[in-house]
């Protein structure tokens, strides 16, 4: 028969020999399901563009009814351009006489001084006619009211015939 002693010693060589299996199959096991990680880092490039773009807009002129005198009217014109797009404001349209343009009645013709009235348009400070620049400003991204341009009727325009005159100007905005 075998001491308690011997049993006891037997039993805890068991137990042992047990617990070693046991962490060496956790050890192995770990190392096989578990695998150290690594980490590579890329880049990459995100842009956008706002393009520049503009419109223009400006009021009717309309005069009081012309008796000889001088008169004048006003028309605010206004640009909506991207927020800091530089942009110029000029007529498009040649001037029918030096810096002279004709309001020409209604069913008239330019060509017959009876069916026009002369007027100039200024800035304030400066005559306009084709290309010459009324405004120049930076866009500040909403509808914004650029300058005044007015037209002046001469006086003493004689021997014109009743009805309406008018003349339909085109204004470029250059960005």
């Amino acid at each position: 028969m075998i001491s308690s002693k011997k049993k006891s010693k037997i039993l805890s060589m068991k137990a042992t020999t047990r617990l070693t299996c046991l962490v060496g199959m956790l050890i192995f096991c770990k190392s096989d399901f578990v695998v150290a990680q690594t980490t590579t880092s890329g880049t990459f490039l995100v842009s956008f563009g706002v393009s520049a773009s503009c419109s223009i807009s400006a009021d009717s002129m309309a005069f009081a009814p012309y008796s000889g005198s001088q008169i004048t009217a006003t028309s605010a014109v206004s640009v909506d351009c991207t927020s800091g797009t530089d942009y110029t404001v000029s007529f498009n349209d040649a001037a029918n006489s030096g810096s002279t343009y004709y309001l020409v009645k209604t069913g008239g013709n330019a060509s017959i001084e009876s069916n026009r009235l002369d007027v100039t348009f200024t800035n304030g400070s400066s005559i306009l006619t084709q290309g010459t620049a009324a405004f120049r400003g930076t866009g500040i991204g909403s509808r914004a009211v650029a300058g005044t341009i007015t037209g002046t009727i001469a006086a003493l325009q004689t021997g014109k015939l009743a009805g309406s005159y008018l003349k339909v100007m085109t204004l470029n905005v250059v960005y």
